[in-house]
């Protein structure tokens, strides 16, 4: 029942693990290990990698439930008992937008899904709020870490390499936030373009040839003018997924339709009507949880992809800290629905820095 080799042991962080079995349901294994499944869900939700998060019950790729260390019986008992605590709104069941004190770390992870294979893109981001104006409009500062992951591996190809020393140019990056946190512009137009001479020799120093020479007029193109950085920039996934505009009023129902633009191809907008949707208790782990469910309606233009009549799902789920209310994990996904499905997430989990001893 419980698997506790040393590589499993390691990968979970030494927790116990038990293995799901085909057939196994989160309330069958709940009565098989005599734990609730409140319980089960809420510790192993805690330690988990985001695709594996259980909802309603296991996801079918699911291999291993991360469990508790044995505890008394008395314990047990006290966390079964407990009794859900409410999430904290403002007026007009507004969901706070307290940035002042964000200065965080993010693990960040995009994975594109075709029928000619999966590519999954690594990096740390750093979101850090700088300043406030009267009409509560905040300028954050956006970095990237210096290292990249494509599927697993530094990039190795001439475009991919190029890609990533490219967009050093665009960091630090300042955007403006509006009260609702909705990222509506960008700020530092005139430092972006002044680093690009430094960018461009060292490109020139590292590549040669026609290739080259094009990606860097498209680039030049791109950094002519504050609007053209912006168009492009907003079809970058962590910055349209992070700052989503998702303190908002959810009503007394702790929900509300309302349709969400997100950028399935590059420079287009697609328009879905999606269901925003509060819980209101923290769920197991002591987060606030929000959803947002749709389907894509119109792009702006009457096409996606070429197959407007395909039906495309947008889901995204985040996790606030439920005293600071800044993300703490989110997961957005889009699947196209078609004979070879077409998948795009973006999954963001906060970087939990460990304590220095005096």
């Amino acid at each position: 029942m419980y698997y506790i080799e040393e590589a499993e042991v390691s990968f979970h962080g030494r927790h116990r693990t038990y293995k799901v079995k085909k057939g196994d349901t989160l309330e069958s294994v709940s009565l098989e290990l005599g734990i609730a499944a409140s319980e089960l869900r809420r510790y192993h939700n805690m330690y988990c990698e985001i695709p594996d998060l259980i909802e309603a019950d296991f996801k079918r790729h699911l291999e291993f439930l991360i469990l508790a260390p044995e505890k008394s019986e008395a314990s047990k008992n006290d966390i079964i008992d407990e009794k859900p605590r409410e999430v904290s709104l403002g007026k007009n069941y507004r969901l706070p937008f307290t940035p002042e004190q964000v200065d965080q770390s993010y693990k960040v992870k995009y994975t594109y899904e075709s029928e000619a294979g999966i590519d999954v893109t690594e990096m740390q981001i750093n979101v850090k709020w700088i300043a406030a104006d009267k009409n509560k409009f905040h300028l954050f500062e956006i970095n990237r870490g210096s290292d990249i992951y494509i599927n697993g591996k530094i990039p190795d190809t001439m475009i991919d390499g190029l890609a990533a020393k490219t967009a050093e140019v665009l960091y630090p990056l300042k955007i403006v936030v509006d009260e609702f946190g909705k990222w509506v512009d960008i700020y530092n137009h005139a430092e972006i373009e002044g680093r690009w001479g430094k960018i461009k020799s060292e490109i020139l120093d590292y590549y040669e040839g026609e290739v080259v020479e094009k990606y860097i007029e498209h680039v030049e193109r791109t950094l002519e003018s504050s609007e053209r950085v912006l168009r492009s920039l907003r079809s970058d996934y962590f910055l349209r997924a992070f700052f989503n505009g998702i303190h908002v009023g959810y009503t007394a129902d702790y929900e509300f339709e309302k349709d969400l633009s997100f950028p399935l191809q590059k420079e287009t907008e697609s328009v879905f009507r999606v269901q925003h949707k509060m819980a209101p208790n923290l769920d197991d782990a002591g987060y606030i949880r929000i959803e947002q469910k749709g389907n894509y309606t119109d792009s702006g233009f009457g096409f996606l992809y070429g197959h407007a009549h395909l039906k495309v799902n947008y889901n995204a789920v985040y996790f606030l800290n439920s005293d600071a209310y800044t993300i703490e994990k989110m997961n957005l996904e889009c699947n196209i629905d078609k004979v070879e499905a077409i998948r795009t997430t973006i999954e963001i989990e906060l970087l939990k820095m460990e304590k220095r001893a005096n």
